[in-house]
């Protein structure tokens, strides 16, 4: 099967591109082909420069099924100045948009696109689980998801099947939130962010490859999917888990006012407040996750 991928050389694309080398033929679209061909190596895979005519890109897609659509600039990689928030929303829609374009212009039918989205989605609350039915929610966070996969409704013009997966934080040790998070651990300034209840959804990075692959072979699955484990921590927890994984202690608090100050509406989105998530129609369509206890998660992470 010849697969679409783009955002191939972040954290999920990346683990998701070395699973599928060899067992299909991958087309990876990046903007910065030298990067991507110093990651990924191997029969089948051909790498689409955006910068390439739109002639040029079209012949590399012919016959593709199916696309996966991972792109968008880090959420957590630098303070949020207006600027950096235009960059992070305009990442995420400028790309649907040139894939949907480009894909409808080469008159190519896929079969299948996974969209990547967040349980940003949702918004915060201290109590609610959020399910997959639930409307969106409010804040910075909530305002990108939603109008990303406003974009990515669109692509139903180009696919059988469109499947939207909504994204916890993806516990690996080669990126994304892990490794900051457990940087103050290593100095012995680890502990509780805040008040410590705000609710953290997790999964481990082999979950959420393993439920991409399921939902991609699964031609009942359809629609919107939290990816999160069923079992969603809060933060003090978290950091409990993560001291006792590399044997430090998790008992210097870091206090909301100072999270305020250093990182203001970016430490309050995603460090003050947090997001109870449920994978329910992962479940219902019979997904099993290898990790569903985060010190489990954490152990297999933190000690390779």
């Amino acid at each position: 099967m010849k697969i679409i991928i783009a955002g191939a050389t972040g954290l999920i694309g990346e683990a998701l591109v070395k699973r599928l080398t060899g067992k299909h033929e991958l087309v990876i679209i990046t903007r910065n082909v030298p990067a991507a061909r110093k990651k990924f190596m191997g029969a089948g895979i051909h790498f689409a420069d955006w910068h390439q005519p739109p002639s040029h890109l079209a012949a590399l897609l012919e016959g593709s099924k199916v696309l996966i659509n991972l792109a968008g600039t880090g959420i957590g990689d630098a303070r949020w100045t207006e600027k950096r928030k235009e960059a992070i929303l305009w990442s995420r829609v400028q790309t649907v948009e040139a894939l949907h374009k480009l894909l409808k212009a080469a008159e190519i039918k896929l079969d299948t696109v996974i969209q990547a989205s967040a349980i940003g989605y949702y918004g915060f609350d201290d109590d609610k689980a959020f399910t997959e039915v639930d409307e969106v929610g409010t804040g910075f966070l909530a305002e990108v998801s939603y109008k990303w996969e406003l974009a990515a409704a669109g692509l139903k013009e180009i696919t059988e099947r469109l499947v939207v997966i909504r994204s916890g934080v993806v516990l690996s040790e080669n990126g994304g939130a892990l490794p900051k998070m457990v940087l103050p651990f290593r100095f012995f300034a680890g502990g509780k962010i805040g008040s410590g209840s705000q609710w953290l959804s997790w999964i481990d990075i082999e979950d959420e490859i393993e439920a991409i692959l399921f939902l991609l072979n699964n031609t009942q699955s359809n629609g919107v999917y939290n990816l999160v484990s069923p079992r969603p921590v809060q933060q003090y927890q978290m950091a409990h888990a993560i001291g006792k994984a590399i044997g430090r202690p998790s008992l210097l608090p870091t206090p909301a006012f100072a999270i305020k100050m250093a990182l203001g509406e970016m430490g309050n989105e995603l460090l003050l407040k947090g997001t109870k998530a449920s994978p329910k129609r992962l479940v219902e369509d019979g997904f099993k996750f290898h990790y569903t206890d985060v010190k489990e998660s954490l152990n297999d992470r933190l000690r390779k």
